[in-house]
């Protein structure tokens, strides 16, 4: 999936038909590129000058969601990419990350959290854009994944 000469991860797989798609992440310049990969195929979704990560992919249909984080000044931002391009996460301007996507019929779920400065983490769920916090920062809280019945 990479040339060999950069360290890279891959985070998460999804196969649809006889489509192998990954996501995750290679080292390159001066940061990580989120990148995701179809039958071996690689996109960039971040440039090589931010640090950026695709931590969930899933497809449905003829697009490609993904979600993940990009370093953008100097915090991280949740992103949710589809079809390589980013859709916007509403959130605060401080460290923000998704961390999982699933899609049911027309409905996109991420997970993720934000890690505020003055709290403990807030695990977060974003439904169609629209934000909500699943813990108040009283205690940590992440949400890593996300799957609907």
């Amino acid at each position: 999936m990479t040339d060999g000469t950069k360290n890279a991860s891959v985070l998460s797989v999804f196969v649809s038909g006889t489509d192998v798609y990954a996501c995750g992440y290679e080292v390159g310049g001066t940061g990580t590129i989120a990148k995701f990969w179809k039958n071996g195929i690689v996109t960039n979704l971040t440039s090589n000058t931010t640090d950026g990560v695709a931590k969930s992919i899933f497809v449905s249909g003829t697009d490609v969601y993904i979600a993940g984080y990009e370093k953008v000044g100097s915090y991280y931002v949740a992103r949710l990419w589809k079809n390589g391009v980013v859709v916007p996460l509403p959130g605060p301007s401080y460290n923000c990350r998704a961390s999982s996507v699933y899609v049911s019929g027309t409905d996109v779920y991420v997970a993720g959290f934000e890690s505020p400065p003055t709290t403990n983490a807030i695990a977060k769920l974003w439904k169609n854009g629209v934000v909500t916090n699943l813990t108040n920062g009283t205690v940590v809280g992440l949400a890593e994944s996300v799957f609907v019945k």
